[in-house]
């Protein structure tokens, strides 16, 4: 019952009440009317609903942008001809209203409507719900149908060329010390570490330093990547934050081409993917409710990197670029064959260049994919060492 109807209930007794005490008979009639009003709206909206439904979201996983939709199949199954019934759909926020035409006794009818795709995470799409109030507005009662789904939607992957890593290159050997180890190629001799099989021990060397030495194997043909995402809210916009959410799936999606590693890193210590990924679709996953965190630190990550493995490329996804932050990514060239910076900035400025990293400048998605394209292509395929980007 409504807040109007327990009025009215509250003030036909109340009149009911006092017609009664002073006698008054005109009094004590409109207040049972008013109680007798109140009780025949709670038992019209009380009649049993023989409405069946059926719902499917198609598809369940969607890129920002591209449609999806809810299509619902309601049957009357009650005895009599049903017209103007609403259903209600909530995603979110949001609340869809539609109206079902006149259904016949065991008729049947299609609904469907697209849904919001326009922002990047994961939704749940509640009960279909129809509502009965009856004429006076004194009673209102909702019956929800349906179980709930999920639709996720996930940052936009716009096509990248990817950078040239792992084809054809290092024919004389890796030019990292950290390039992936691997049985192809010998790289050089080292000290042996816990875990290093020892058929790859050097007893020659071993004898004339005192100490293992073993060789070093790596498979130069295989690429491997590590995108940075940096979700420190002080170098973004709420828009440029998006914006650098679809290129870090952008980039996830054209460096994972043939199953090649790609790992995600955060300013957040987060790390997701690697070696172990078996390809761009949980990554994107993970970037579908990716949020801003201020307690991350983009200048601790770069440094960590300093002891891990390495790989092909570091593609580090930030807002705002602070010019201190260069050496330290300019410090990881040893360890990638190319290290670059996509900047999402609401104003692009020209790119500031510097030895050892190239940056991009964008302040959209889109215009960050034509700038990478257009920067492979002007440097003939290759990534050179110190190149910088501004809005193509």
């Amino acid at each position: 019952m409504t807040p109007l109807g327990w009025g009215a209930s509250a003030v036909g007794v109340a009149m009911a009440v006092a017609g009664a005490g002073l006698r008054w008979a005109p009094l004590c009639v409109l207040g049972i009317g008013l109680v007798l009003l109140a009780a025949g709206a709670r038992l019209y909206v009380a009649r049993p609903s023989r409405v069946s439904l059926e719902r499917s979201v198609e598809p369940a996983r969607v890129e920002k942008g591209q449609p999806a939709i809810a299509v619902i199949r309601a049957t009357n199954g009650s005895w009599h001809t049903l017209s103007g019934v609403v259903m209600e759909q909530r995603l979110g926020d949001l609340v869809y209203r539609a109206e079902l035409p006149r259904l016949r006794p065991g008729e049947a009818c299609l609904r469907t409507y697209r849904l919001p795709t326009s922002r990047r995470g994961t939704y749940q799409v509640g009960p279909v719900e129809f509502p009965r109030a009856d004429p006076f507005g004194l009673c209102r009662r909702v019956r929800a149908l349906g179980d709930p789904q999920v639709i996720s939607v996930h940052p936009r992957s716009l096509p990248l060329r990817p950078l040239p890593s792992g084809v054809s290159r290092n024919l004389e050997g890796p030019s990292s010390d950290m390039s992936p180890l691997g049985t192809v190629t010998f790289h050089r001799l080292r000290e042996y570490v816990v875990g290093d099989d020892l058929r790859n021990v050097h007893w020659p060397s071993t004898a004339r330093v005192g100490k293992l030495v073993v060789r070093q194997y790596v498979d130069t043909a295989q690429p491997s990547t590590v995108v940075l995402v940096d979700l420190r809210p002080a170098v973004y916009s709420p828009e440029t934050f998006e914006e650098a959410m679809d290129v870090a799936a952008s980039v996830v999606t054209s460096m994972s081409a043939n199953r090649a590693p790609v790992e995600i890193r955060t300013t957040a210590s987060a790390r997701v993917g690697g070696r172990a990924s078996q390809g761009p679709a949980a990554l994107v996953d993970y970037l579908t409710d990716l949020a801003p965190d201020a307690g991350g630190d983009l200048t601790a990550q770069l440094l960590a990197l300093r002891h891990d493995r390495g790989g092909s490329a570091l593609v580090v996804v930030t807002g705002a670029l602070d010019l201190a932050d260069l050496p330290a990514m300019a410090g990881l060239a040893r360890r990638f064959d190319h290290v670059l910076v996509a900047s999402l900035v609401p104003r692009p400025t020209p790119a500031p260049t510097y030895p050892g990293v190239s940056v991009l400048v964008a302040a959209t998605a889109a215009e960050l994919a034509m700038a990478w394209d257009h920067h492979l292509a002007r440097a003939g395929g290759e990534c050179p060492a110190a190149v910088g980007q501004g809005r193509p």
